[in-house]
């Protein structure tokens, strides 16, 4: 893997939120806020804007139509809740090299529902998450043209994670249990360097195997 459309799943190289911090932040002062609600794809979320085209928290946390997107903001205005830890994480990704947009904090509500695997766009296309509360029984999996399926948990261990939206995917809480997955995210535009895809990194197609074991 040498070009960041080979990669699906990545670490963001180079970068580290105080994971405690963040918490802190969401729990005192932006779950303080009143959330939107959101269904997709037949799971239950609320949501708080981070980042929006008027300054809202409402603006963004619905999927934004293309024809509404395109300018002049895609949603890069701070929000009442962008303040303190968390506006030092976004200013943090800014001079990383991230250009993001419709940054939001998404609570994933449904547990034990299993979302149906969709893609979101036709094209690369890249999302940041940085979890903020999350259990074992989380995960991001996508599905390869093969059939084959790559599941992964987000740890909230202050590191970002990039992941690959047009490709075919879904989230999942698996606890079957009150429990809580917290996640900041947000679209970037344009996609990452391959630079910026740390280990771990997963291959968007299956990778065919070594001369060696294809004749062993």
């Amino acid at each position: 893997m040498k070009r960041s459309k080979d990669v699906m799943f990545a670490r963001l190289a180079d970068f580290k939120v105080d994971p405690e911090k963040l918490r802190v932040h969401f729990l005192d002062h932006v779950k303080q806020q009143p959330a939107v609600p959101y269904r997709d794809n037949r799971v239950d979320y609320i949501g708080w804007a981070v980042t929006s085209r008027d300054g809202t928290l409402a603006d963004g946390i619905r999927r934004i139509a293309p024809t509404q997107s395109a300018a002049p903001s895609r949603g890069v205005t701070p929000t009442e809740v962008c303040t303190g830890y968390l506006a030092e994480v976004m200013e943090s990704l800014h001079h990383r090299g991230i250009e993001h947009f419709r940054a939001r904090i998404m609570q994933l509500e449904s547990e034990g529902e299993e979302m149906p695997l969709h893609t979101d766009a036709l094209r690369e296309t890249w999302r940041l998450h940085i979890p903020i509360i999350t259990n074992p029984n989380c995960f991001f999996e996508w599905q390869r043209a093969d059939g084959s399926i790559e599941s992964v948990h987000l740890p909230a261990d202050g590191s970002a994670w990039l992941v690959r939206v047009d490709l075919s995917h879904r989230a999942v809480n698996r606890s079957n249990e009150p429990s809580n997955r917290v996640h900041l995210l947000m679209g970037l535009s344009p996609g990452p360097d391959f630079s910026m895809l740390a280990e771990p990194r997963l291959p968007a197609l299956q990778e065919a195997p070594a001369a060696a074991e294809r004749t062993a």
